[in-house]
């Protein structure tokens, strides 16, 4: 069958060969095409070949003509098992119609009701109103002034302390003057010869001795030195006695005190007059009081 079907394809795809055949048969003898039409070996291969073709053909028909029939019966029992499909009719083997009833009507299908969102704001960061600024800067200027008053008024004090030589509440003790008392006993309204030691010391020294018109001038300048120290009084020159007995009249205390002690002093100093020992000693024995007055005073 192979060797018919090449040898058919052969005789009818080649053109050369069927040019070469048409020019060699233009030129054979008319007898001899006659032989070969009429040779019965060829006309048997020409219906051989032919009948190869035709059954080559038919058997690819009905090969096809099978296969799309298992198709369809795949198909078939396809739609015909567990799954039901509702427009597939299984006894005609087609679709059937579906019955589709529309929904009911819902109850708000007519609303033109729309929802609307607001934007949400943005969050702005938190600030401090203008009048609490305002509060607190004067907060804090009263803080910064209020702490300025405090430092200057223990460096005052301070100060004061370290002129007086002693703090307060603390007892009043003899020793060498500082500088800030002789600037003091210089500016005493009167001329006063410097004491070894200190004024109350030199006091004592002269009292001791017998000799009360020298105590009763130093006692004094004591008193006058101690009163400017807790600044009752201010030493300048030029002022006198009574004015500086006018200063501590306030203090009923201290001026009583100092005005028995200037008294003495004034007569001594400036009438020469003597000095008994019971006098000095009454103006000696109220230290303790004048002390005390000048811590109540400063206190």
């Amino acid at each position: 069958m192979n060797d018919c079907v090449g040898q058919l394809l052969s005789n009818t795809y080649r053109p050369e060969e069927g040019a070469m055949r048409r020019v060699c048969a233009r030129s054979e003898p008319r007898a001899q095409r006659a032989r070969g039409q009429n040779n019965p070996r060829r006309q048997l291969n020409w219906a051989v070949c032919i009948a190869t073709l035709v059954l080559f053909f038919a058997s690819s028909t009905f090969a096809q003509e099978l296969s799309d029939t298992q198709a369809v019966e795949a198909g078939r029992e396809a739609l015909d098992g567990a799954v039901n499909f509702p427009w597939y009719d299984s006894e005609s083997d087609g679709i059937q119609r579906l019955n589709v009833e529309p929904p009911g009507d819902l109850k708000n299908r007519s609303s033109k009701w729309e929802k609307t969102i607001k934007a949400k704001k943005a969050r702005t960061p938190w600030s401090m109103p203008d009048w609490l600024w305002t509060i607190l800067e004067v907060l804090g200027w009263t803080l910064l002034v209020m702490a300025l008053v405090a430092v200057g008024y223990f460096l005052v004090r301070a100060f004061l302390v370290a002129e007086t030589g002693h703090a307060t509440g603390e007892a009043f003790t003899e020793g060498a003057m500082g500088p800030g008392d002789i600037d003091r006993v210089e500016s005493l309204p009167f001329q006063l010869k410097a004491p070894r030691s200190d004024l109350l010391s030199e006091a004592r020294r002269h009292y001791e001795a017998g000799n009360y018109k020298d105590a009763i001038i130093y006692l004094y300048s004591y008193q006058l030195v101690e009163l400017d120290k807790h600044q009752l009084i201010r030493l300048t020159k030029g002022k006198t006695n009574r004015q500086y007995l006018r200063e501590v009249r306030r203090r009923s205390d201290l001026s009583a005190l100092l005005s028995g002690t200037m008294y003495a002093f004034e007569d001594v100093f400036f009438g020469n007059h003597p000095l008994d020992r019971s006098r000095f000693e009454a103006c000696w024995s109220g230290l303790d009081a004048f002390h005390r007055s000048l811590e109540q005073a400063t206190a």
